[in-house]
């Protein structure tokens, strides 16, 4: 009899270390992964665990939801209106003194006014309608990042080509490739 209830102590001991060490309402109050994988691991078929898989992955990803995770900033492209542009670049003109500007901006104007099909640059803008400001990364032949503020818009000379375009637009990512052969304007919204 002894016999059996060592062998019962000790059976039970290693049931109960099997099992996970962490309660249902441990779970819901933490916010560590290793936690909550434990308590879906040791209780498969508990109630709540699709609820805490829902939560592990959510932790997994910098706490965000899956929906707010799977968000996709969606763009719009269109054609450069060339007259819109040559009056916006000559208002630049006068705005900022700066060398880089004025540089930047004559290199925009020479394209604009170069009607040259075999020229080897192209326009991009950035039209920004977001809330947050962009780093844009235009990478293939060459690299160029572009910085666009909230609200706003930016533009670049690059050379044609094929590139990845990739930003985050308020924690929503962009990626596409774009194969540049002519002048376009990118328009980036915020995710809804």
């Amino acid at each position: 009899m002894k016999k059996f209830i060592y062998f019962l102590f000790l059976f039970m001991s290693i049931f109960s270390y099997a099992q996970s060490k962490y309660t249902v309402a441990q779970v819901e109050k933490s916010s560590d992964a290793q936690v909550i994988a434990n308590f879906i691991k040791f209780n498969p078929s508990h109630p709540k665990t699709p609820e805490f898989k829902r939560k592990l992955f959510a932790v997994i990803n910098n706490d965000r939801t899956p929906a707010e995770k799977a968000r996709v900033a969606k763009p719009t492209i269109t054609a450069v209106n060339p007259s819109k542009l040559k009056r916006e670049a000559v208002r630049d003109v006068g705005k900022t003194n700066t060398s880089t500007h004025r540089k930047r901006t004559e290199d925009l104007l020479n394209h604009l006014f170069n009607n040259d099909p075999t020229s080897k640059t192209a326009y991009v803008q950035i039209v920004n309608k977001s809330k947050c400001n962009l780093i844009v990364k235009i990478s293939g032949k060459r690299f160029y990042n572009l910085n666009v503020p909230a609200l706003n818009e930016n533009f670049i000379l690059i050379d044609k080509g094929t590139y990845l375009v990739t930003t985050s637009v308020c924690d929503a990512k962009y990626s596409s490739n774009k194969n540049i052969g002519k002048d376009i304007v990118i328009t980036l919204n915020a995710p809804k």
